[in-house]
């Protein structure tokens, strides 16, 4: 699978006669492979070659994480959506991880296959690539957050479109109920405050901060998803941080009902001011 990963950028699907050079093998040992690999799901044949798809990127990635004694089993499912899949994971000291796979094309891809006879590079090969770095940029956020004093996850390892992170117990945001939180405004400043860590401390903004994408584990909130950040200098960064703090405002005021001035709460996680 190797060889195919190595191709994905530069064919719709790898030619035969290119996995041929890529692996040294004889022909009859590449088909038997090649065989095998679609037996198990990690690769389809195509009237064009043969394409690597999710699942076969998910072994190549679990199998690094393995050869590093990161993880030596697979838990259960903890949320499955249109861009990603989060499992618990454990290794042999019985610590326990999470590991997030991007599925970023997931609903384009199977449109495609029911008008396509075989995969293109829109929905198959550009999407794994697309995957990598969307998980390759989470990685740099998670790390740049945490430098900054901002809660979230710890990194652990990202390889691939799979990024292994600490585990942390909570509820996201919005299931959280007012029985759920016994100091909403305690617990929205303690979001700016992140925010505001993000952006003076890191340089990073968000990009997509919402009650969706914040975990509340009964005393503190964890900013979980950072693959769409963007540096302080970026053309639209204003834009960015305004939308990001007026989620957070326009959520409390009406889940919480509170009253709460955007104004001045962007002014604080922009450092412009020293209260909320």
């Amino acid at each position: 699978m190797g060889a195919l990963e190595k191709s994905i950028s530069r064919f719709e699907s790898i030619p035969f006669p290119v996995l041929l050079k890529l692996t040294g093998l004889s022909s009859g040992k590449l088909l038997f492979w090649l065989g095998r690999l679609n037996a198990f799901g990690f690769v389809i044949k195509t009237e064009h070659g043969y394409n690597l798809v999710s699942a076969g990127l998910d072994a190549l990635a679990l199998h690094s994480f393995v050869k590093l004694n990161l993880i030596s089993g697979m838990g259960r499912s903890i949320g499955m959506g249109k861009e990603s899949d989060v499992f618990q994971t454990i290794n042999e000291a019985g610590g326990r991880s999470v590991i997030k796979f991007y599925r970023i094309g997931r609903i384009s891809f199977r449109a495609t296959r029911l008008k396509r006879s075989y995969s293109s590079p829109e929905s198959q090969h550009q999407w794994l690539a697309i995957n990598i770095h969307a998980a390759q940029k989470e990685a740099e956020g998670l790390r740049m957050a945490k430098e900054a004093g901002v809660r979230t996850p710890d990194l652990i390892a990202r390889d691939r479109h799979a990024v292994l992170m600490g585990e942390v117990e909570g509820v996201m945001l919005h299931a959280c109920g007012k029985e759920d939180v016994k100091d909403p405004k305690k617990l929205f400043a303690e979001i700016l405050e992140n925010a505001r860590k993000a952006y003076t401390k890191a340089g990073i903004i968000d990009g997509d901060l919402s009650e969706y994408n914040i975990l509340y584990d009964g005393f503190n909130p964890w900013i979980i998803d950072w693959p769409q950040y963007e540096r302080r200098n970026h053309p639209n960064a204003k834009e960015m941080i305004s939308h990001d703090v007026g989620n957070i405002v326009s959520f409390f005021s009406k889940k919480f009902d509170l009253k709460l001035d955007k104004k001045k709460a962007l002014r604080y996680v922009t450092g412009e001011s020293e209260k909320i």
